[in-house]
């Protein structure tokens, strides 16, 4: 089963190292010339794993919810801003703690799922064929 997750994990990770940097528009120009903002799907990682915590704080299981306490807790123990300040790239970083097995099955077991949701979903809508 952990060599499935991490395989799993694998795969999101190189789908998230290919959508990152794909740009997305939001909003379009107008008859005044004003352009719309366009922002690099890598700008999302922060509210991706921003979700992942709230719903793993409030998760009914037991273990994935005292483990996503304990990473907030964490985070803010060493001075952290919040649960997601864990680097630069919060996203990537769940992803190889799963691929190592740094991170329990039972949690990896509910984490993935919901990661390959939310990340064939953004390469359904941005990546041009990537979901997998």
């Amino acid at each position: 089963m952990t060599d499935d997750l991490s395989a799993r994990a694998g795969r999101l990770l190189d789908l998230w190292s290919a959508l990152a940097l794909r740009h997305v528009a939001l909003g379009a120009a107008c008859a005044c010339g004003a352009g719309g903002v366009s922002l690099r799907l890598e700008d999302f990682e922060l509210d991706i794993v921003d979700y992942l915590q709230d719903g793993g704080e409030r998760c009914a299981e037991a273990e994935v919810a005292a483990w996503f306490r304990a990473r907030q807790s964490s985070a803010h123990a060493t001075g952290a801003t919040g649960a997601t300040d864990v680097g630069t790239q919060p996203l990537r970083q769940l992803l190889e703690d799963v691929q190592e097995a740094r991170v329990p099955p039972p949690v990896a077991d509910w984490l993935i799922p919901r990661l390959e949701r939310t990340l064939h979903s953004f390469a359904e809508l941005h990546g041009s064929g990537m979901a997998g």
